[in-house]
């Protein structure tokens, strides 16, 4: 009991852990963040966005993989993100483009700890969504 009142006196965390007989946690090791994981966070924050969608289905999905797509390169503890996204008719690309880019940004910072420098937004597709129509009666 002496010593876990000693320890509280000292104040700081370093001088906790070493009196605990662990070394200070700046010295214990560190994280690294996979590039993977930064691009799935992406490209699950990009379909999170109203306005962009998946269009690649069948065959194409197969071929060039499907849409939002993301890859990502992680040095040190900033990264920068390139996504491709489809985006729905009639919505402007400029809007969806910025949204994406600010929703990919927060979700990876907030996730991951990784400050994102940038994210370039591709739009690759624009799929018409059809609406019901109306009909007379």
């Amino acid at each position: 009991m002496a010593e876990i009142e000693e320890v509280e006196e000292s104040g700081t965390t370093a001088e906790a852990a070493e009196a605990g007989g662990l070394s200070a946690p700046e010295e214990r090791g560190r994280t690294s963040i996979a590039d993977k994981v930064v691009e799935r966070i992406a490209a699950i924050a990009t379909s999170e966005v109203e306005g962009a969608t998946d269009s690649r289905s069948g065959l194409l999905r197969r071929v060039r993989g499907g849409l939002p797509h993301a890859e990502a390169v992680v040095a040190g503890g900033t990264s920068r993100i390139k996504v491709e996204v489809a985006a729905t008719w009639p919505t402007p690309l400029s809007r969806v483009a910025g949204e994406v880019r600010d929703h990919v940004s927060e979700r990876v910072t907030t996730l991951t700890g990784v400050t994102v420098t940038a994210v370039d937004v591709t739009v690759a597709d624009v799929v018409h969504v059809e609406t019901a129509h109306r009909r007379v009666q």
